[in-house]
């Protein structure tokens, strides 16, 4: 299973029209909510789709969604609204975080050595700034957009200072929250604007031998 995939832009109906062809061949299917993935088998085959961000998943329909994309690394953020698959607002956070001999971040080399000189405090009021940029943005977001999704990269390192704050816009159960699945090197525009074109995008998942199951289907709806 998923020896291949396809990663490929399809519109709402085209969507719809694939979801029933895959339907056909595996009648069942189970809806992963944390992948935001259809899973479809039967005896023969086991085959994926792995749904496109701007869509929401109801009963064998899809409909049109919106969402946040947040990209979190130690000392900057990229942060991103999109709507009808388009980045419509996106705001970049940086912050003075990293020891510079060290090169880590001021968070991870307190887990060791604890708060110390003034390059410290400076790093750790940075820290909190940095922070606070990220909260107002996506609280402001969330209160004049109907957002059903939030795509997120954030370590594990830095995810309770995103959640745990007085000020704090997401809490960590939020439903609406699902974990990009790419390492992500750089919290910049440039990466921003690629992994929304991978999340607004539909990947296909299967075994070899749907190879060609697969392709005739796009075929199909290429050509209609």
């Amino acid at each position: 299973m998923e020896d291949q995939s396809i990663i490929k832009i399809f519109d709402e109906k085209e969507l719809e029209q694939l979801i029933k062809d895959f339907q056909l061949k595996c009648p069942d299917v189970d809806y992963i909510s944390s992948k935001h993935q259809l899973d479809f088998s039967s005896a023969q085959s086991r085959l994926s789709i792995r749904l496109p961000y701007c869509i929401e998943y109801k009963k064998d329909r899809v409909i049109a969604a919106n969402f946040l994309i947040i990209i979190i690394h130690s000392g900057e953020a990229a942060l991103a609204y999109s709507e009808e698959n388009q980045i419509v607002e996106h705001k970049m956070v940086k912050a003075y975080m990293v020891r510079q001999k060290q090169g880590k971040s001021q968070i991870k080399h307190l887990k060791t050595k604890g708060k110390s000189k003034a390059g410290s405090r400076v790093r750790l009021a940075g820290t909190d700034h940095f922070f606070e940029e990220i909260n107002e943005k996506i609280a402001e977001w969330d209160e004049y957009f109907n957002i059903e999704r939030i795509a997120i990269s954030c370590n594990k390192t830095l995810q309770p200072y995103l959640y745990n704050r007085p000020d704090a816009a997401l809490q960590k159960d939020d439903q609406r929250l699902l974990k990009i699945p790419k390492h992500i090197q750089e919290a910049n525009f440039d990466n921003l604007t690629h992994i929304h074109n991978y999340l607004i995008s539909t990947e296909l998942k299967f075994d070899n031998s749907d190879k060609e199951f697969i392709n005739d289907i796009i075929s199909e709806i290429d050509n209609d």
